[in-house]
């Protein structure tokens, strides 16, 4: 089905959006649990993936009242990461990753699910070929009981802790400076952070007085490293 992405993004859509995807997370961990306990692991997973993505994408609304929504380029990140699988499974933990109750199995088990599950879709409800390319990768053979249990467990923790903190919270009113770092891509990102030459530029920036690290990196990206310069030869 074709995606329609000309809508208008507002505050009270973002909000009742969060509220919806809340709402269908909580009913797709019950059914989740159901078909774990019926030992339907292959589809429980599945099913405990979606609500998974469901609670990033209510995290993700959350987060989205904070923007300038008048900014027609950070509106249409904002709906391609409803969009995006890595952002949303990435936003179903951040409510998680503030709370100070998650014991070190819990801590153990998400580590060991984020890669799976990123790549544990598909395999979970349809049958491939295996790695090897000799024979057929069918789901309930796939998906062990115990990644089940686990991805079910993880889905209700995540659910949990960003109701609660959806609840407590108001979002943060993101700076001109953040939401222009939403339109440039992480890979870019991670390439500015790794030069030396970025960080002698912060550094230069702190001595100003200037310690904000979202606006030296928009500033730097502009003035050196998208036009291929060194900071250190001006």
């Amino acid at each position: 089905m074709r995606k329609r992405r000309g809508y208008a993004l507002t505050r009270e859509l973002l909000d009742a959006y969060q509220n919806a995807a809340l709402a269908n997370a909580r009913e797709l961990l019950n059914e989740a649990q159901l078909l774990l306990s019926e030992k339907h692991h292959a589809r429980a997973y599945f099913l405990a993936l979606a609500c998974i993505e469901e609670t990033g994408k209510a995290y993700l609304a959350f987060d989205a009242r904070g923007r300038n929504l008048n900014d027609d380029a950070v509106c249409r990140k904002v709906k391609e990461r409803f969009e995006d699988h890595s952002s949303k499974i990435v936003s179903a933990f951040k409510a998680w990753s503030t709370s100070t109750d998650s014991s070190k199995e819990t801590i153990r088990i998400s580590v060991g699910l984020v890669t799976d599950i990123r790549h544990g879709r598909e395999r979970s409800m349809y049958v491939d070929v295996d790695e090897d390319g000799t024979c057929p990768a069918v789901p309930h053979d796939v998906v062990r009981p115990a990644a089940a249990m686990d991805c079910v467990k993880l889905a209700a923790l995540c659910l949990h802790h960003t109701e609660s903190y959806v609840k407590k919270n108001v979002p943060l009113q993101k700076t001109s400076y953040q939401d222009k770092l939403l339109n440039i891509k992480a890979s870019t990102l991670k390439s500015v952070f790794g030069k030396t030459d970025f960080w002698e530029y912060y550094v230069d920036q702190c001595n100003k007085g200037e310690t904000d690290l979202n606006r030296a990196m928009v500033l730097y990206h502009d003035a050196y490293y998208r036009k291929k310069k060194q900071f250190v030869d001006r």
